[in-house]
């Protein structure tokens, strides 16, 4: 944990690195997934996901929220003039557009060296379905800065780089712990895809708008998740390797990229167990966020502030052991906390009592408010935010979604792809 009572450490708790991950699908006009070639074959930010269509954007690091957002408009604003230019859009949505069939979602074709990547894309169609890859979402990569954490490891008793090494990779899986036990907070302030056309259910039923009862399906019982529920060791960096080994081991999954997990512990380089267990942790990746349609670049600053506060906040407090229990609870409340209403949805609490998730998320904010309140107006905005959206249901996202989309999703959804498109043009 971050030794916040050190004044040190405590002056450089904002110091970190930035990274997002965006992905997006393009569509034709009609709202349908494009069947076109990936428009960016030699441009190392605009890759893609599983589908020919979906395109993932990767930032490089920035040290502010400001910055890793106006590195990520910079690339969607040459994102949106290419598919422009050949007729397409971006989709705002996490949940997909109009699918005809499953001949409509093609799988990204890698020939060559690297056809490996479009193998295991067909294994994992085969497992999970091309539907289920229709998703799309953002992930949020943090590090804290090396100054940071090694002066931390010197309140810890480190004198060696060995030492400190020890010492980053416990507080990246504490830290990791913490995200698991408190991913639900994300999922429900964050979620934003309460909708779906009729087509992801039927086959040729197109045109329809489908309320899911979810404010993030990706983070339902119907999202991203395995054929298993895993269970992993926090202890060290080699029992937390071991952990995801023994299921590749066992045959539940092909390799680690293939655990769907709210939280992954990443490091430098590659990501893969061996980089993990040679170089140790580097950063940690939340995967559970949803595009926001009602912002021009797929998340607000104010949302991506708030996600580093809430990494340190969760980093300074006391370890959070998570016992086989303690994750499939932790699990179940990421789960819950999708549901639209959060009137019906219960959070279990480490103390074991079941409470409404407004009540929950009062408690997380405040203390998160009381342990901010020395910073400046900055600060203030982002949990501000976030406290309207706990006040105020018109101010979730999900709710802004169902109400101004809900009448006819692909529609409505396709002329805020164009307008979208057409502010970036302007900027």
């Amino acid at each position: 944990m971050l030794h916040n009572e050190n004044t040190e450490i405590r002056a450089r708790r904002f110091e970190g690195m930035i990274g997002l991950e965006l992905e997006s699908q393009r569509v034709d006009r009609s709202g349908c997934l494009a069947r076109t070639r990936h428009p960016f074959p030699h441009d190392h930010h605009i890759v893609r996901d599983f589908g020919e269509a979906q395109l993932e954007i990767n930032t490089s690091p920035a040290g502010s929220p400001m910055a890793v957002q106006g590195s990520l408009h910079a690339i969607l604003g040459n994102v949106h003039q290419v598919l422009r230019e050949r007729g397409e859009l971006l989709w705002p949505f996490s949940n997909p557009p109009v699918i005809r069939s499953e001949e409509d979602i093609e799988i990204a074709s890698f020939p060559g060296k690297d056809n490996q990547k479009e193998q295991y894309r067909r294994y994992l169609a085969r497992k999970y379905g091309k539907y289920q890859m229709t998703f799309s979402g953002i992930h949020f990569n943090y590090s804290f800065s090396e100054e940071l954490l090694w002066r931390n490891a010197l309140l810890e008793g480190a004198k060696t780089p060995e030492d400190f090494r020890k010492c980053k990779d416990r507080f990246y899986l504490e830290l990791a712990e913490q995200i698991l036990a408190h991913s639900w907070v994300v999922v429900a302030l964050l979620g934003a895809s309460p909708l779906l056309d009729s087509s992801f259910y039927e086959v040729g039923r197109t045109g329809e708008t489908i309320f899911t009862g979810s404010a993030s399906l990706r983070s339902s019982p119907m999202g991203y998740w395995n054929h298993f529920t895993p269970l992993l060791s926090y202890e060290n960096m080699d029992a937390y390797v071991d952990s995801i080994k023994c299921f590749i081991d066992r045959g539940l999954i092909s390799q680690e990229s293939e655990l769907y997990y709210p939280v992954r512990i990443k490091c430098s380089g590659a990501y893969s167990l061996k980089g993990l267990r040679e170089r140790g942790a580097d950063y940690i990746e939340l995967r559970m966020i949803d595009l926001n349609p009602f912002s021009l670049d797929g998340i607000d600053q104010d949302d991506l502030r708030f996600l580093q506060l809430l990494l340190i906040w969760l980093s300074s407090r006391p370890r959070r052991r998570l016992d086989a229990s303690g994750q499939l609870f932790s699990l179940q409340n990421h789960k819950n906390a999708a549901a639209f209403d959060w009137n019906i949805s219960r959070i279990l609490g480490k103390d074991g009592v079941y409470m409404p998730l407004s009540d929950a998320l009062d408690g997380v904010l405040t203390q998160m408010e009381d342990f901010f309140a020395e910073n400046g107006p900055t600060v203030r905005a982002a949990l501000e935010a976030q406290r309207a959206k706990l006040c105020d249901p018109a101010r979730r996202y999900a709710y802004r979604v169902r109400l101004d989309y809900g009448r006819d999703y692909i529609r409505s959804g396709l002329r805020r792809a164009k307008e979208i498109q057409e502010a970036h043009d302007h900027v």
